[in-house]
């Protein structure tokens, strides 16, 4: 029975119709949604975490008659459509036409009425021509206009129509004029009748542009080229150097000998092996040994004392075995021995077609005959040594010679320093040069440090026009990608290292290390030569950065490892014999010899065509070396800080506050003077303090 009346109930239930009121939800409502909320635009101005969607603001206004847009929805309309709006195209009905406005207006053109006021207002002016035409003054029926215009204050612009000239009259400049007042770029400027006459008065190109031709513009001529010494520099010639030929092949009756002595002095030892070839050089002859399998190459060192006895040598060297080749080399000098001349190795294809190498130099022949030529920019630097009367200095002249060959004073300048003050002396004044040759220690030290204050320049120059080395630079002003001048080579010479490392050790040595450090891409390159190639002047400091070396004879075993790191240089006969090691393969070659009087014909030759254009004189380095002396006293700076505090410079205070002598005390009181942080000597009255405050003395410090 429940189940029946539950049945009945629900069907009642399903037949009820729910009266529902249709609702249209408005589109602010659907805006008040998150996603549709306005937000900032994103920019990194609000921080790092910043999604990336951007809401921009829509603002929606309820327009229109409500009623009318809703009455589609009910069944009996609230208003009658009217005739119009059963038309096909209702919503132009209401566009004014021609005929719409003349049949309300009357006429179908709208003619604004204009009040006689506004015209009486207006003033009259000139527009400012535009190229060549004739002024068009309209004469004016009234005078009023010429009555009231000084009056008026606001100047206004009225159009006249522009007549062109007549086809005879108008003629095209040739060159385009450079008048401000007729530039058709800007724009059109207003004048009064006045400034219009006086403009035509002052420019006089109205009327008469087709009567008086119109002036050329003249074009700007480039500048001249500033004369440089390239330009004017004339080029020694390599002709002007003797000549001798080599007798290098031939077989002379001691040669023969020899050979004969090398392989009976082996069968001695019962060492199986005997000579098979011979390089004659200028001044030592390789004998060639060929072993037999199995035999030990050391065996042939120890009999070198045995075979320099049967040669009746000064000295022999053996290389064991020979570079390249499967032979044990045997070294022997010649009999009689060649000189090699400096014009047999720089008069040669091989030294003069190199234009690309500026640094290429010539130093001597080899034992198979071969010139043998370096270049210093691959070297970069250079540590010569010998005794005396080995043929250093020879070496040092070749070398710069061969500079002075194929470098203009654009392209090289030499830093020249001689404490023996006679062996470069012939270089003095040439064009070449920084600074005149430089004979004093200390003076040598300051040179050193302006040389590595020009390296840190280049190297600042370099990074800001995006260059690597010296030749990527020069590369680029050449091709107009950088902007300043041609950078020179500079090539410093020191003829001896051990005078200078016993005045100033601790600068020159600090010195030398920065310049072999890094002054390579700077152009800068360092050759330093020793009759005393002991630990205490050769240190390691300078020889780690020194990878090229020359090497003539030395009194001892000891001397030659200091330089060649090895032995060899103890065995050398002097007079040119050397021994040039690059990287690590070591080459013995006869110097080239070049005497005085060639060396006087050259920088003569020089000096006859170009003057010399130091950058210092020898004066501003004894200044700045009087300077540095100063400053290598520790306490300088706290002297100068103390003073500049006290406002008061007294040398009793000095010692007092510094626990110091008066002696050291007075030096420091005359460098604070030669700085101008204090005053000079009054006699009894005290020094003034020029710097008043710690920052000025900061100042004057840091440009120090």
């Amino acid at each position: 029975m429940q189940r029946r009346k539950k049945e009945q109930n629900n069907k009642y239930e399903s037949k009820k119709t729910i009266f529902v009121i249709p609702q249209i939800v408005k589109i602010e409502g659907l805006r008040t949604d998150t996603k549709f909320k306005p937000t900032k635009p994103v920019s990194p101005i609000w921080g790092r975490k910043v999604v990336d969607v951007f809401v921009p603001e829509v603002k929606v206004v309820d327009t229109g008659d409500v009623d009318t847009r809703y009455d589609t929805f009910r069944d009996e309309k609230s208003r009658k459509i009217s005739a119009e709006e059963r038309s096909q195209y209702s919503e132009f009905t209401n566009i004014v036409t021609d005929e719409s406005r003349e049949q309300f207006l009357g006429s179908p053109v709208h003619k604004p009425e204009v009040e006689k006021s506004e015209v009486a207002s207006k003033k009259e002016t000139l527009i400012k021509p535009i190229g060549f035409f004739k002024e068009v003054n309209k004469p004016q029926s009234s005078s009023a206009f010429y009555d009231d215009h000084k009056d008026a204050k606001a100047k206004t612009v009225n159009y006249e129509p522009v007549k062109p000239l007549e086809e005879e009259t108008l003629e095209e400049p040739t060159t385009p004029q450079n008048f401000e007042e007729f530039d058709i770029y800007h724009t059109p400027t207003t004048y009064t009748v006045e400034e219009a006459m006086e403009m035509e008065q002052k420019l006089n190109v109205f009327e008469e542009v087709s009567k008086e031709p119109i002036e050329e513009e003249v074009a700007p001529q480039p500048k001249a080229k500033k004369q440089t010494f390239e330009s004017q520099y004339v080029m020694p010639s390599v002709k002007m150097f003797s000549k001798k030929d080599l007798e290098l092949d031939s077989q002379p009756e001691w040669l023969i000998r020899q050979v004969e002595v090398i392989n009976s002095t082996l069968a001695q030892f019962s060492i199986d092996g005997r000579v098979v070839n011979t390089k004659k050089g200028p001044t030592v002859t390789r004998y060639e040994i060929e072993l037999e399998a199995g035999v030990n190459v050391k065996r042939v060192n120890s009999i070198e004392d045995n075979l320099m006895m049967n040669l009746s040598a000064s000295s022999i060297r053996i290389e064991a075995p020979i570079p390249g080749k499967p032979y044990v080399g045997i070294e022997v000098p010649n009999e009689v021995p060649e000189i090699v001349k400096f014009g047999n190795v720089v008069d040669t294809p091989e030294f003069t077609d190199y234009e690309d190498k500026p640094l290429r130099v010539a130093l001597g022949v080899d034992i198979d005959g071969e010139n043998i030529y370096t270049d210093i920019q691959k070297m970069p630097h250079g540590l010569i040594a010998g005794a005396t009367n080995s043929g250093k200095s020879v070496c040092v002249n070749t070398i710069l010679v061969s500079l002075l060959l194929k470098n203009t004073p654009e392209d090289l300048k030499l830093i020249l320093i001689d404490p023996k003050m006679v062996e470069l002396q012939p270089y003095n004044d040439l064009p070449h040069l920084i600074t005149p040759v430089i004979t004093d220690a200390k003076m040598a030290a300051t040179a050193l440090k302006w040389v590595v204050d020009e390296m840190e320049k280049r190297f600042k120059t370099f990074a800001e026009n995006r260059s690597r080395d010296i030749q990527s630079y020069n590369k680029n002003i050449l091709n107009g990608a950088a902007q300043g001048d041609k950078m020179p080579y500079i090539v410093i010479v020191i003829d001896e290292l051990a005078d200078l490392m016993v005045v100033a050790a601790q600068d020159v040595e600090n010195s030398i290390q920065r310049i072999t450090q890094k002054a390579r891409a700077a152009g800068i390159h360092l050759l330093v030569a020793t009759q005393r190639p002991t630990t205490d002047v050769v240190k390691g400091t300078i020889k780690a950065n020194i990878p090229s070396r020359i090497a003539f004879r030395v009194a001892s075993f000891v001397d030659s490892v200091t330089i060649l790191d090895s032995q060899g240089a103890e065995s050398l006969l002097g007079k040119g014999d050397m021994l040039f090691k690059e990287t690590d393969q070591v080459i013995r070659l006869q110097g080239a010899w070049i005497p005085d009087s060639e060396i006087y014909d050259v920088t003569d030759f020089i000096r006859k065509h170009s003057e010399p254009n130091y950058v210092f004189q020898h004066e501003e380095l004894q200044q700045k070396a009087k300077f540095m002396m100063d400053l290598s006293d520790e306490l300088f700076v706290p002297v100068a800080k103390f003073v500049v505090q006290e406002q008061r410079c007294s040398i009793n205070s000095i010692q007092k506050e510094f626990s110091i002598g008066f002696n050291r005390a007075q030096t420091l009181v005359d460098a604070l003077e030669n700085y101008h942080i204090v005053s000079e000597a009054q006699g009894t009255v005290a020094r003034e303090v020029l710097i008043k405050t710690q920052d000025q003395l900061e100042e004057v410090l840091k440009n120090i």
